[in-house]
């Protein structure tokens, strides 16, 4: 499969969808930290008594869809905010006033924040913060893109 048609196949899935298929190339890709990339269940929707709940058990709003918390290179952790790819005349694919006010928090507290809209920015983003070449996993993506969905 190329790049191209694995953009294509992306420009119809879900933001679930595309973090799923990055959370099941990252947990082939590196069994041994796999546990350490995690989902934030603060999206969706939810009746007036589940949000609240939530909220008084601390849930944040604007916090990112996912968490490496492998600190790296200095760095805290990884934020990792999923969208589905950017739209002509639609705002789905952009953030929030809350997630961007939250990735500036998280910035300023040395975290790295990064927007991804598919596997290709998932997996670039990753190299980059581990300090590692992203070309032979772009390469791994396009040859077994099947496995990750």
């Amino acid at each position: 499969m190329t790049q191209e048609e694995i953009l294509q196949i992306e420009r119809t899935y879900s933001e679930s969808k595309i973090q799923h298929t990055c959370v099941c190339w990252f947990r082939q890709t590196f069994p041994d930290v796999a546990d350490l990339l995690f989902a934030v269940p603060n999206g969706g929707r939810r009746d007036g008594r589940t949000g609240a709940m939530m909220k008084y058990e601390g849930a944040v709003s604007g916090v990112s869809d996912l968490i490496l918390l492998h600190p790296h290179g200095g760095k805290a952790s990884l934020c990792i905010e999923m969208k589905v790819p950017k739209r002509k005349g639609s705002s789905a694919g952009s953030q929030s006033d809350n997630q961007k006010a939250w990735q500036k928090l998280v910035e300023a507290h040395g975290s790295v924040y990064v927007v991804c809209h598919g596997i290709f920015e998932f997996v670039t983003a990753l190299c980059l913060y581990l300090h590692i070449d992203p070309e032979p996993y772009i390469k791994q993506v396009t040859e077994r893109y099947a496995k990750y969905r």
